[in-house]
């Protein structure tokens, strides 16, 4: 008889956590600047070129940055944006501290620098700051930061 194999973890057990924010109001935006965009094209008001770059770069940035996927397993935090854009994955014992806040709303949105840190948001408000073992601070934005920070500090605990 062969040796038994190792039972693999189920996906509930790799995943304590995992959850996408959508950016509604960042998409509309982008989506309804892109049916202006495809009006002028389809009237053949302006240089033609230009408005179809135009209107691929914004259907282009409604599909890559329209969501904030956060996920927690029993080692790491990993977020990205849309469909894998952007991912960064830190060891939960990188992770010093983490703290829900409110991001105020001139942070906006997106991928940059702010006084608290680099910002990664697809919506103002909720948001974790994360502060690591290397001083590094970044905020993280979600609609659950109690639930994301509960998470992370009981993944550090088990770690």
């Amino acid at each position: 008889m062969g040796a038994a194999r190792p039972e693999l973890p189920s996906e509930a057990q790799r995943h304590m956590y995992k959850h996408t924010q959508v950016g509604h109001r960042a998409i509309g935006i982008l989506l309804g600047t892109g049916a202006l965009t495809a009006g002028l094209l389809v009237a053949r008001t302006g240089p033609v070129l230009v408005l179809g770059i135009v209107l691929v770069a914004l259907l282009t940035a409604a599909f890559l940055f329209g969501s904030l996927t956060t996920e927690v397993d029993a080692q790491r935090f990993t977020f990205w944006f849309g469909p894998g854009v952007m991912r960064r994955s830190f060891a939960l014992s990188q992770i010093l501290s983490c703290t829900p806040v409110t991001s105020p709303w001139w942070y906006g949105s997106g991928i940059h620098w702010t006084p608290d840190g680099w910002l990664y948001n697809v919506a103002s408000g909720g948001a974790v700051q994360l502060t690591l073992g290397d001083g590094r601070r970044l905020l993280v934005g979600t609609d659950e930061p109690e639930e994301l920070c509960r998470l992370i500090g009981s993944g550090k605990g088990a770690a």
